[in-house]
């Protein structure tokens, strides 16, 4: 698969998840998560999905149990959404990059109050 269709698959793929996550989940731990990222395999056949959850630390963890959970779901879904021969295999992975720039933009504010 090449590079362009590959990343425009990959668009395709972190829409559909989205709007999966917001119009068709009956979970309430997955109301805050959103989809950051969407990373293909070289020929399709894996996705690797980043997803951030908002809320407390106690809510952030609930929704990545159930994003964990909800991911046989989700490839269900994608299924019948997108028209592939094979539908990527789907993992999950935590998206700290926000939190991170956070963490950042204190420090820094705290270095520029001092």
């Amino acid at each position: 698969m090449d590079e362009r269709r590959r990343h425009r698959l990959a668009g395709d793929i972190r829409q559909i998840v989205g709007e999966i996550l917001s119009r068709n989940v009956s979970d309430e731990r997955l109301r805050n998560v959103n989809i950051t990222r969407v990373k293909l395999s070289r020929d399709g056949s894996h996705a690797t999905l980043f997803f951030e959850a908002t809320g407390t630390d106690t809510e952030r963890q609930d929704s990545y149990v159930a994003m964990e959970s909800a991911k046989g779901f989700l490839r269900s879904q994608l299924a019948s959404r997108i028209r592939l021969r094979t539908v990527p295999v789907l993992s999950l992975v935590k998206d700290v990059s926000g939190e991170k720039g956070d963490r950042i933009l204190h420090i820094m504010r705290d270095l520029s109050d001092d």
